[in-house]
């Protein structure tokens, strides 16, 4: 691993990977047995509340009948696609790799879910007033993370895409 985009695709996807299961875990000891009661830590902002999710975000696919077979299949194409990234990148690329590892952790953080429980554990509620939003995880957060970074690395005026359109008009 002598180029820094492997070091940091390992770091962010172990990290990634690791905290999604191990919080998802500790929901599953912890919130679970609470149920229909949850943990709140920040009043009106941030509450710790078990549930399980057959489908993808916002519950998506979950009365398919072959859904779970589908998002599988997206999870593992998914990763396939993230290693080819990986390979194509630059050496020196390490934030591209720490996107990607981001990217491929919480996919596979939950692709294991779905594997394992044929379900999705979530567990993470924010909200502002009377306004909530979906229940979610690390793995999601993660997945979130990741594409975000992506995105204002490649957007228009972002350093990185000068530098690209830089060199490229000088050749």
């Amino acid at each position: 691993m002598r180029s820094s985009k492997y070091k940091w695709f390992v770091l962010a996807f172990l990290m990634s990977f690791g905290l999604d299961q191990a919080s998802k875990e500790w929901a599953r000891q912890v919130l679970k047995p609470k149920l229909p009661d949850w943990v709140t830590v920040v009043h009106g902002y941030f509450d710790l509340r078990y549930s399980e999710n057959a489908g993808s975000a916002f519950g998506l696919f979950r009365r398919l009948p072959s859904g779970r077979t589908f998002l599988l299949c997206i999870g593992v194409a998914a990763l396939v696609a993230l290693s080819y990234y990986l390979r194509k990148a630059e050496p020196g690329r390490g934030r591209f790799g720490a996107e990607l590892g981001l990217l491929a952790g919480g996919t596979l953080g939950n692709v294991a879910d779905r594997v394992l429980f044929g379900r999705v554990t979530d567990f993470i509620v924010w909200k502002l007033g009377a306004r909530e939003w979906p229940t979610f995880n690390i793995a999601d957060a993660a997945l979130v993370i990741g594409l975000a970074a992506m995105f204002f690395e490649t957007t228009p005026g972002s350093e990185r895409t000068v530098a690209r359109a830089t060199t490229a008009k000088d050749t």
